[in-house]
This record gives structure tokens, C-alpha cells and sequence, in this order.
């Protein structure tokens, strides 16, 4: 059952490349180095393309089954579980969004207390940027894609060519010798990589916002593949710069990467970084929480202004128990491992069902 939508709430389909990449691109990007280099060592580069490839594989299934329903992922599981399962499901999958929206909001506020106000409390810093996130989902789909749109140029313009200034001091010995790693290795390290590359799964929710979707498929695949020459470009720096223990020490590596570009009469340029990030954290958690309230909206009738309300008043809550790093981490590594099974497992065996459901049901109407 296709979804009518005014086409004022529309976007086109050229915009996708930013509502994906946007998605991708958020916190971990500070640090997932040091994360994927555990495992596989300086051969994690062939991880980031790997895990990248596989995400390719996942976005295809995905088109199909939202093509198939020509809805969103709400309708999709009520057509293949019913009213009672579908429902289940749809409630498993709005406290994902948000779980996801949560750990980039409060990743993004540890980095803002680490690197500019170490002594600032965290509700003041969360109470402003909850503050600037409900006047942009409350604006709708298309600001966030407009926001989209700028965080990419502000990152591509300003932010990403700051970590070419550390070529100066590269040593391209650091990546030899290469294929060092087992197949193994390679695909721990992978798997590690995949929590880089989600929020993609955001395009659940947007696809029926996107105008004649069929067309934006091969913009969602190109977003995805310039997030993955990102990843590899930076890692590849990295990895060129830092010795593997020196980077295992180091707990931000973009960041301090950065920080070695000097630049005339600003003297403490990753102040200017850590500023210029909102741009891309708010569109990141926006997307997600606007996804998720709209899933809440589709499932108790709830108004989405309302449903945005009591997220807000949770996120401010979990941000302010959340105070330890390990507490952090803890919340990240669950969701990665849930994510691991919900984009490798149940992606893939829902679009099976849907298929051989839709194939049916096409027999039957025949009859």
C-alpha cells in the first residue's frame, strides 16, 4: 500500500547521497582507528572495504523490500507478522533509532567536555544542543535534509582537508608489511568497521519522503561509497603517521590528526573543529530521532510534536546518568552486537519473507 504525502514534504531523490552519508559520518569517525587496528592490525584498511561492500549488498536488499511495499519498514512489518508480531517488531525498532541517536548525542558531548569545556556540566551542554535538535525535527524531513546537505560541505570543505597537514610527518613503512593478518582477522576487524557505517538503516523510515524512491537507489549507494573512500582515506593517514602503539594510546586520532594543521591567528584550531562538528552530530541524531518519532506516531496514534517531547526529556535524563566512559562504552557495545544481527541477519531474512510473501500473494490475486 503506497503512502500519499503532499509533495511539499518531499525530497528529491538527488538528496539521498546526503541523508545517507550523514547518517554514517558522525562521532566514530573521531576515533575508529583505534578501534578496527585491534584485530587486523594496519591490514584494517581491507576491513573498512569489505564491511563497506557488504552495507552496498544490505542498501540493495533494502530498496527491494521498500519497493515491494512501497511504504516504510512500519508497513513492511505488519504485512509479513500481522498486527501483533509487525507491532513487536516496530517497537524493537524505534528504541533502536534512539539508542543510536543517544550514543552520538552523548558521544559528541563527551568530546565537547574533553577537548573545550572540561568543567562545564553535562545538562548545560545537553539542555542546548536538545534545545536546537527539537527545532529541527519539528521542522520536518526536508530541513534535516537541508542540514544534511550543509554538514557535508562544512566537513568536505573545512574539516576533512585538515588531515592532509599531517602528511608532513607520514612514514609509509608504517603500513608494511602488508597482508600481515589472517582471513580471520580481517573480518573481526570488520565487524568492528560495521559500527562506522550505521545509520543507513534510517532509509527504513525516509524512503517514502523521497520523491519517485525508485530513482534516489543509485544516490544511497553513492553516499555510502564516498563515506568509504572517507574512512579510507583518513585510516590510511593514520596509519601513516602513528606507529600502532602510539595509536593504541591515543584515544581521539582525527582529532589530535587535526589538531597539527596551524593556521593563521587561530592558535587552538581544534576548538574550531569541535564547534564546526555540531553541524554534522545534529543532522546524525535529528534524522534518527525523527525517525523514531514518527515510528511512534505510525504506532499509538501519538502527534509526533508530543512523541519528540518525552524523547527529548529521556535523552537529557540518560545523558546525565550516563556520566562514566565505561558506561558509554557498554551501551555502545550493545548496540553494535545488536546491530551486527540486524543488519547481516534480519535484513537479509526479511527481505527472503517479503519476497516469497509478495510472490503468494501475486498467485493468489491471479486466481
Amino acid at each position: 500500500m503506497k503512502i500519499s504525502l503532499n509533495e511539499q514534504y518531499l525530497v528529491s531523490p538527488f538528496y539521498v547521497f546526503f541523508l545517507i552519508y550523514l547518517n554514517i559520518i558522525g562521532v566514530g569517525i573521531m576515533s575508529y582507528q583505534r578501534e578496527i587496528v585491534q584485530d587486523a592490525g594496519y591490514d584494517a584498511w581491507i576491513s573498512i572495504i569489505l564491511s563497506g561492500v557488504s552495507i552496498h549488498i544490505v542498501i540493495w536488499m533494502m530498496y527491494r523490500i521498500l519497493a515491494i511495499a512501497n511504504n516504510d519498514i512500519m508497513y513492511v512489518h505488519l504485512f509479513c507478522f500481522g498486527k501483533w508480531i509487525g507491532g513487536l517488531f516496530n517497537i524493537c525498532l524505534i528504541f533502536y533509532l534512539l539508542v543510536s541517536a543517544l550514543i552520538v548525542f552523548r558521544v559528541y558531548i563527551e568530546v565537547v567536555q574533553t577537548w573545550m569545556f572540561p568543567l562545564m556540566e553535562t545538562w548545560k551542554i545537553s539542555f542546548i544542543l536538545l534545545v536546537l535538535i527539537y527545532y529541527i525535527v519539528t521542522s520536518g524531513i526536508r530541513v534535516i535534509t537541508g542540514l544534511c546537505f550543509w554538514g557535508f560541505i562544512i566537513a568536505f570543505s573545512i574539516l576533512f582537508p585538515l588531515n592532509f597537514f599531517s602528511l608532513e610527518f607520514a612514514n609509509v613503512n608504517h603500513l608494511m608489511p602488508l597482508f600481515n593478518h589472517s582471513v580471520k582477522e580481517i573480518l573481526s576487524s570488520s565487524k568492528v568497521m560495521l559500527h562506522q557505517y550505521l545509520g543507513f538503516e534510517t532509509l527504513f523510515m525516509f524512503y517514502p519522503f523521497i520523491k519517485n524512491p525508485e530513482k534516489s537507489q543509485k544516490w544511497a549507494h553513492f553516499g555510502l561509497l564516498f563515506s568509504i573512500v572517507v574512512y579510507l582515506i583518513i585510516a590510511i593517514i593514520t596509519f601513516t603517521v602513528y606507529s600502532e602503539g602510539h595509536l593504541n594510546d591515543t584515544t581521539w586520532p582525527t582529532l589530535t590528526l587535526m589538531k597539527i594543521a596551524e593556521l593563521p591567528i587561530i592558535e587552538r584550531v581544534e576548538f574550531i573543529i569541535v564547534s564546526t562538528w555540531v553541524l554534522i552530530i545534529l543532522p546524525n541524531s535529528s534524522v534518527k530521532i525523527w525517525a523514531a518519532c514518527r515510528g511512534i506516531k505510525k504506532l499509538v496514534n501519538m502527534k509526533q510534536r508530543v512523541s519528540l517531547l518525552i524523547v527529548l526529556g529521556l535523552f537529557f535524563f540518560l545523558a546525565n546518568v550516563l556520566e562514566e566512559k565505561r558506561q558509554i562504552e557498554r551501551l555502545d557495545e550493545m548496540y553494535s552486537n545488536i546491530a551486527f544481527y540486524f543488519v547481516y541477519l534480519y535484513i537479509p531474512f526479511l527481505f527472503l519473507f517479503i519476497y516469497i510473501k509478495h510472490k503468494i500473494t501475486k498467485k493468489h490475486e491471479k486466481q
